[in-house]
């Protein structure tokens, strides 16, 4: 019996072919895809009720609020979430754990300065301990929250243990500062203002430790979340002090992230989940911003994913607020620039599986058609 052995030039058209799939593959592993949907604030049951969506879990349970009440979406069931007794005023969910448990607070009533932080659980409302003015902003798995406190003429950032308030104190002892986010370690995120009072930084509270996390070579920066990993994300001035860009913070490394639009336009990190994945908003001009992602090296326009009728009505995807560890983004949209006129809207944008496409399928088949033509050589020759 005859070797038959492929000739060279044979043997590179199959290594080319090989290369191309590959080549296709790898490009569209990178390609991203999103199912848009608009929790029902577009239209159905929410619409016109000034929805925003703040955060959503590993669940896909999502946390936030109309001009009235907080609300939980659970798939397509909204949930208005309990009041607390006697405060017959606007409730704000601002952040959800794999528990389901809500943090935000409360305006007691129109026309008062009054705040009380509130913790969901199911859609009952329990009251946490607190002054006048205070919120609840981020909560952990273990159902620790983080927000700020009005003490002494001053906020301070706070962390709630059950209802128990914790002060982390400001870098400056008597300053502001503000809790925005807290991860699972019970790491805390934010601003504090400098001692000498002439700008306020992104600070990590970690236990009794308070770290300034620095700037972009600008005077103000802010911290506003913060993953299990201990990446951190927010914002910072750049060294010409007016425009601001998103940052990234890992460990002592501080990285600016581009905006969308051209050279003086501002963008913000809004939240970063456990895979890195960053998104918040960018202007593309001055006045205009659109919900972002950073992933990698690449930033992406959300807008992208708005369906065309939405967008020829006016809606805008404005801000993202939340990703979760698989990816789901939630955010704001409005329609109108004034906001006195302007409407707003929870979207939800849920990553899709992409199909291979068409030339991968065209190079599997140009192979398969090379390798059986070459044993059909292979049979003859035998």
């Amino acid at each position: 019996m005859k070797t038959q052995t492929f000739k060279p030039h044979h043997r590179k058209l199959a290594q080319a072919v090989a290369l191309g799939i590959l080549a296709l593959a790898a490009n569209q592993s990178q390609a991203t895809t999103y199912d848009f949907s608009d929790l029902g604030t577009i239209t159905g049951p929410y619409t016109g009720t000034s929805a925003v969506a703040n955060a959503i879990n590993n669940l896909g349970q999502v946390a936030g609020n109309n001009s009235q009440n907080a609300l939980v979406w659970n798939g397509n069931t909204t949930t208005q979430l309990d009041k607390l007794p006697g405060q017959a005023g606007a409730h704000f969910g601002k952040a959800i754990n794999d528990a389901g448990q809500i943090a935000g607070y409360n305006l007691n009533a129109a026309g008062t300065d009054v705040l009380n932080p509130i913790r969901w659980d199911g859609t009952a409302a329990t009251q946490l301990d607190g002054g006048e003015l205070a919120w609840g902003m981020g909560i952990n798995n273990h159902g620790q929250i983080a927000g700020m406190n009005w003490i002494t003429l001053s906020t301070h950032t706070i962390r709630w243990d059950g209802t128990t308030l914790t002060d982390l104190e400001p870098l400056s002892g008597t300053a502001w500062s503000q809790g925005w986010d807290i991860n699972d370690a019970g790491q805390v995120v934010g601003n504090a203002d400098l001692p000498d009072g002439s700008a306020y930084h992104a600070i990590l509270w970690d236990n009794n430790t308070r770290t300034d996390l620095g700037t972009l070579g600008g005077t103000n920066s802010d911290a506003h979340a913060i993953n299990d990993v201990g990446q951190i994300v927010g914002w910072s001035h750049l060294a010409d002090g007016e425009t601001t860009h998103a940052v990234l913070w890992n460990g002592a490394t501080l990285t600016e992230l581009a905006a969308l639009g051209e050279t003086g336009t501002f963008s913000t990190a809004e939240t970063i989940n456990n895979a890195g994945q960053i998104a918040g908003y960018s202007e593309i001009t001055a006045g205009s911003s659109h919900a972002t992602l950073w992933e990698g090296d690449g930033l992406i326009d959300l807008n992208n994913f708005l369906p065309a009728d939405l967008a020829a009505a006016g809606w805008v995807l404005t801000q993202a607020k939340g990703i979760n560890d698989h990816g789901v983004i939630v955010g704001w949209a409005t329609n109108g620039l004034d906001p006195a006129t302007a409407l707003s809207a929870a979207f939800k944008l849920t990553p899709s599986a992409v199909p291979i496409p068409g030339a991968v399928w065209l190079f599997g088949s140009a192979l398969a058609s090379f390798v059986g033509m070459s044993r059909r050589k292979q049979a003859l020759a035998a």
